[in-house]
Formats: C-alpha cells, sequence, structure tokens
C-alpha cells in the first residue's frame, strides 16, 4: 500500500489520535512485537530521526516494517504536538503585537503632534528673525546710500580749491574777523586747533569747529575762528613792527607760493573729519551691537530643527508622507501590522494543516502495517514482491519525515517573527515613553526660550530705532556739507561782487579828488588875483580871513564813528577835540578767474 505525501483537504489542528487505530488492531499482546508496538505514543524515549528509518531491503522483516511505522507515527505525532503548542503561542504573540502596535501608534501620534509645537515655535522664531534681519538689511541699505552720499561731498569738497588770502590774513583784515578763541602769543597758535563741543554736538555736526550746524538764526556762537579748524593749520604769528617793514619782501614770496596752487588748501581742510570718524564710529558700534543682540537667538531655530530630526530619527519605523504643514507624517500602521500577523497565522495555519494531514496519512500507513502483521501471525504468508513493497512504502517514510521537520521549522520561524516583532514593538514603546518625558523637559525649553526672544526683539527693535536716528545724523551732515559747498560758492560770487563795487567807488572817489584838486587850484588862482589887486587898500585888521588859503579837500574812506557824527550834524573844527581818523581800505581776497567762472 502505498502513503500519500500530501492531503489537500482540511483537518484540524490538533493532531489525530493514533491510539485509536491501534486499538482496532487485533495485535496478541503476548507477542513481543505488538508489545512494542503498543508502547506509549507518547514516550520520550523515541530519540527518532528520519535516518533511524533506514530498511535493508533485501532481506526485509515485517515486525520491523511495523515498528519503523509505529516510530514515524509517534514522531510525527511530536512534531504535530509542537507545532499546535507554537501555533496557540503565536495566537497570543498576535494579539500582545496587535496590542503593542496600538500604543506605539498612539504614543507616535502623541510624540508627533509634541513634534508639530515645537517646529510650530522654530518656525515663529525663524520668521520674528527673518523680518528683524530684514529691517536690519534695510537700514544696511539706506546707511550705505547716505555713506556713499557723504562720501561724494566730501570727495567734492576736497577738490575746491580756497585760495590762501582766505585764511592767511591778519585780524584786522581777516574774513571771518577777530578770533577772541586763540592766544596769539604763544608760537603755534597757542589755544585749541579744534573747537571742543559735547560729545552729543559733535556728533550731530562735525562743522562745529567752525560755526556750521551750531548756529542760533545763521549765526555762528563759536568762540574758535573758522581758521583755527584748518587740518594742516600752519602756526599764527604775532605780526611786528619789525615784521611790517619787512613786508614786501614777505608778500612777494607769499605771491609766489601763493600761484602754486599744490599748497592750496580745500573745503575738506575746514572740516573737522575727526568728528566725523567719531560719529561713524559710534554709528557701527550701535550697529554691532544691534548684532550681539540678534546673536542671543542665533542658534534657536536650527536647535530646534536638530532636536525635531533626532526625535524622528529614534521613532519606530513606520511608513512616513509627505505634509505641507509638517515635514513628516505617519500613515496609519494598523493595516501593515494587521497584515503581518495575518500572513503569519495563515502561513503558519496551512503548515499545521499540512503536518495534520501528513500524520494521518502516517496513521492510515500503520494501521495497514499493523493489519498485515496480524495477518502475517495468522498464518498468511505474504510474496516476496508484497514484501518489498511495504518496504518501499516505508522507506518513504524517511522522506516525509523530513518535510514534517521543515513544516515545523516553518511554523516555529513564523513564531520566531512574532516575537520578534513584540520585542521591536516593546523597545519602541519604551522609547516613546522616555521620549516623551524629553518632550515635556522641551517644553519648558521652550518657554524660555520665547521668553529670551521676545527680550531680544524688544532690545532689537530699540536698537533699529537708535540706528534709524543715526541714519537721520548723516542724512543732515550730507546736507550741511552740500549747503557748506554752495555758500562757499556763492562767497567767491560775493566777493568778485564787492570788488566790482569797491573799484567803482574808487575810481568815483578819484575822479571826485581830481576835481577838487582842480576846483582848490582855481580858487588858489581867483583869491591871490583878488588879493594883488585889492588887499594892499584894505586895512590889516579888517576881515582877516580874506588873507587864508582855499580848504584844500580830500576823500577818505571814514570809520563807522567819523561817518555817524557827519550824519547827525556834528562838526568839529578843531582836531584836538576829534579822535583820529583810521583811513583804510576795504581789503578783498584776490580770487583768479577760473575760480569764479567755474561758480558761474
Amino acid at each position: 500500500m502505498a502513503i500519500g505525501r500530501r492531503s489537500a483537504t482540511g483537518s484540524p489542528l490538533s493532531p489525530p489520535r493514533a491510539g485509536a487505530a491501534l486499538a482496532t488492531s487485533p495485535i496478541n499482546s503476548s507477542s513481543p512485537s505488538a508489545f512494542a508496538i503498543q508502547r506509549p505514543l507518547g514516550s520520550p524515549s523515541l530519540p527518532l530521526t528520519p535516518e533511524a528509518l533506514q530498511i535493508d531491503l533485501e532481506h526485509p522483516h515485517l515486525v520491523t516494517l511495523v515498528l519503523l511505522s509505529k516510530k514515524a507515527l509517534q514522531h510525527g505525532e511530536h512534531l504535530c504536538t509542537l507545532a499546535h503548542t507554537s501555533s496557540n503561542t503565536s495566537f497570543q504573540s498576535a494579539v500582545d503585537v496587535l496590542a503593542l502596535d496600538a500604543k506605539v501608534k498612539w504614543l507616535s501620534g502623541e510624540v508627533l503632534e509634541q513634534l508639530k509645537l515645537v517646529a510650530n515655535v522654530a518656525k515663529a522664531i525663524e520668521e520674528k528673525r527673518n523680518a528683524l534681519q530684514n529691517h536690519m538689511d534695510e537700514w544696511d541699505s539706506a546707511r550705505s546710500k547716505h555713506t556713499d552720499a557723504l562720501d561724494s561731498i566730501l570727495d567734492i569738497l576736497g577738490k575746491q580749491l580756497v585760495p590762501p588770502e582766505f585764511h592767511q590774513m591778519s585780524a584786522d583784515s581777516s574774513l571771518f574777523g577777530s578770533q577772541p578763541g586763540l592766544n596769539l602769543t604763544e608760537e603755534g597758535g597757542g589755544g585749541q586747533l579744534f573747537g571742543e563741543p559735547t560729545s552729543q554736538d559733535a556728533m550731530a555736526s562735525p562743522l562745529i569747529g567752525f560755526g556750521i550746524g551750531n548756529s542760533n538764526d545763521g549765526v555762528s556762537t563759536s568762540p574758535v575762528s573758522p581758521s583755527s579748524t584748518l587740518r594742516r593749520a600752519e602756526p599764527l604769528r604775532r605780526y611786528s613792527i619789525e615784521g611790517a617793514l619787512n613786508g614786501v619782501t614777505k608778500d612777494k614770496n607769499k605771491h609766489l607760493k601763493q600761484n602754486d596752487r599744490r599748497h592750496w588748501k580745500t573745503l575738506r581742510d575746514f572740516i573737522d573729519d575727526q568728528a566725523i570718524e567719531d560719529t561713524l564710529d559710534i554709528i557701527e558700534s550701535d550697529r554691532s551691537a544691534l548684532d550681539n543682540i540678534l546673536a542671543t537667538t542665533d542658534d534657536y531655530p536650527e536647535t530646534l530643527y536638530q532636536t525635531i530630526s533626532t526625535i524622528e530619527a529614534a521613532l519606530p519605523s513606520v511608513t512616513y508622507e509627505s505634509s505641507s504643514s509638517f515635514p513628516f507624517s505617519p500613515v496609519s500602521s494598523e493595516a501593515s501590522i494587521l497584515q503581518l500577523v495575518h500572513d503569519i497565522i495563515a502561513g503558519q495555519e496551512g503548515l499545521v494543516r499540512n503536518m495534520a494531514n501528513t500524520l494521518e496519512n502516517l496513521a492510515s500507513h500503520y494501521d495497514g502495517m499493523a493489519t498485515a502483521l496480524k495477518e502475517n501471525e495468522g498464518g498468511e504468508v505474504f510474496s516476496e514482491d508484497e514484501m518489498n513493497a511495504m518496504s518501499r512504502d516505508t522507506e518513504e517514510l524517511r522522506m516525509i519525515m523530513h518535510e514534517m521537520e521543515r513544516d515545523m521549522e516553518g511554523v516555529q520561524g513564523y513564531q520566531s517573527q512574532l516575537t520578534e516583532k513584540h520585542a521591536t514593538l516593546s523597545t519602541s514603546l519604551s522609547t516613546l515613553s522616555s521620549t516623551l518625558n524629553t518632550l515635556d523637559a522641551l517644553g519648558d525649553i521652550l518657554e524660555e526660550m520665547l521668553t529670551t526672544q521676545d527680550i531680544t526683539e524688544h532690545s532689537a527693535q530699540e536698537a533699529l530705532a537708535g540706528l534709524q536716528y543715526h541714519l537721520t545724523t548723516l542724512e543732515e551732515l550730507h546736507r550741511q556739507f552740500e549747503e557748506y559747498r554752495v555758500a562757499f560758492d556763492r562767497l567767491l560770487v560775493e566777493i568778485q561782487r564787492r570788488r566790482i563795487y569797491r573799484d567803482a567807488v574808487e575810481e568815483i572817489v578819484r575822479g571826485m579828488g581830481k576835481e577838487l584838486i582842480a576846483l582848490t587850484q582855481e580858487e588858489e588862482r581867483t583869491r591871490s588875483s583878488f588879493n594883488s589887486q585889492y588887499g594892499s587898500y584894505l586895512p590889516e585888521d579888517l576881515c582877516l580871513s580874506i588873507a587864508n588859503a582855499p580848504t584844500k579837500w580830500e576823500v577818505l574812506p571814514c570809520d563807522e564813528t567819523r561817518s555817524l557824527e557827519f550824519e547827525l550834524g556834528f562838526e568839529r573844527e578843531s582836531s584836538t577835540t576829534t579822535k583820529p581818523v583810521t583811513r583804510r581800505t576795504e581789503t578783498l581776497p584776490w580770487i583768479e578767474k577760473d575760480l569764479v567762472d567755474t561758480v558761474s
């Protein structure tokens, strides 16, 4: 009889009892072979292996074949019992895996919700910092614009030549008037070369040194002469009588030096560059202070994003999909876990079913062999071909045992997968619990970060307000220097106009002088003729003034006192009762024609 390898029909998971088949076999209990066959099926004294089922096909013995069939049946029952136990354990493990997966999924959702909050905080801090950075970039652009304009006007002032006569004059003829703030008795100018304005005024206007930017109704209040602001100021010397006597030689040398424009000063030389540098240093210092303020929270967003990445990397292996609101969003793992458990249980059940079918075939084979043994003991003799057929059938038991053991290994492999999954989920659950504790601590850190960010933002806004004021300062400096340049251009035009006026007046005065001289000479001739004709006939004590010479007139510049007395109608004949008249003409610096033409 042949033994079926596999059965496609269904069977219960628990292996069938072969003892029922044995009980139906009419075996004599006194027979040694029957005693051996009726040994308990679950006996642990059966270390049966497929190799133990080797049969001597040349000399088969029926009792041996029956014994081998029984051993194969007992070993198959043992394997089915182990498979049944493993299957039951797998069922319980599957339930535990699904429960753990649900917990892991729920905790993962909680962690991801917390990470979303952390990401929102990081994004909010980053947006606030970006807004402040944009304001800073706008301010930097505006500062560059103002500083470029300031450099441009300073370059223009550095190219505008100033004739030496504009600043190399005595106190009496100085274009800027007297210099009470300088000690002229000391070599090198004595007193302050630069004014001493307050720090606030100095920052507001580096032109304070010569009266621009610190005025009252357009009148300079600086006690220092504008010429004292020269960057390359020459020593101020006292003019003595000896110096005046040597004036012709000095004026000649001075004229030669003035003709060399390489030694001329420019409008830039009359500006306090140090005050400008101090102002720019203050602006740069405040700008650096703002950078230091923002540096307090510089690493906050990156630190939070790195924390999110670290926590996300430690999360259980779950399928993720991209999300517009968050870098990662978990897909429900329920379907994947259920599919995994279903595949394991289904595969395991299939193997157990195959083992049960094989066990049924083993039981049928054993029943047939037991029946043959009973018939043999009853006197029936089997032919050699029948014995060889039973031997071949029994020989196939070794291959069947190999197949059952492979199925058993498959059942245990499925159980191992569930066990490993259970261990993995348990570890993930522990990790998630620790992660939640970490997120609780991170919440306190986030609160501190937000507080620090608010303080930083408030301080940065105040610093930006101060920087905006500095832009106004730069703009005001540019305006003052531009007005300074325009004023100097108009000064050149005004001096040229005054020169024309002075020359015209002097021409009129010269004409009047010539006319007065001619009138006086004519008067002298007329009086001389009168005296020669009639004077000898008149008594000497009669009209003594008739012999006086005519008054000689001279048109001279007058000081303010003499001019005021003349306007009020006062007349002082005696020279002893009047102050000596200071006779001087208006002194104007010489301006070469090309300078005036440039302005025009």
